[in-house]
């Protein structure tokens, strides 16, 4: 009877073996769905991020732009306050007026060239 009880013990670790392979497996694709699953959820919120570093960048250079602007327009202001001779010559150029025995040459601008 002895030999009918070890056919019996064979089959255990043919068993486990199968039995180990399917819960790797299991653990693995567990794993696999949990990565997925993190990868869904943060996707959106790396593209957000992404999408407001470019509006950022772009807010960025229009205040470059305005600095720039302002800082031209605070120049002219300066001088149209302070320097009477600047403002003479805003006068002149903008009514096309000439000091007796002075002559304006004005200059076109040329057609571009177009390609």
């Amino acid at each position: 009877m002895t030999s009918g009880s070890e056919y019996s013990n064979y089959a255990e670790p043919r068993d486990d073996w199968i039995r180990s392979l399917l819960t790797r497996i299991l653990y693995l694709l567990v794993l696999v769905a949990a990565f997925i699953l993190l990868t869904c959820w943060f996707l959106p919120l790396v593209k957000e991020q992404q999408r407001q570093q470019h509006a950022l960048q772009n807010l960025k250079q229009q205040v470059e732009q305005e600095r720039a602007s302002y800082n031209r327009q605070s120049k002219k202001l300066t001088l149209l306050q302070n320097d009477p001779s600047y403002t003479e010559l805003l006068a002149r150029d903008k009514l096309d007026l000439m000091k007796p025995g002075e002559t304006i040459f004005r200059m076109e601008p040329g057609p571009e060239n177009s390609r």
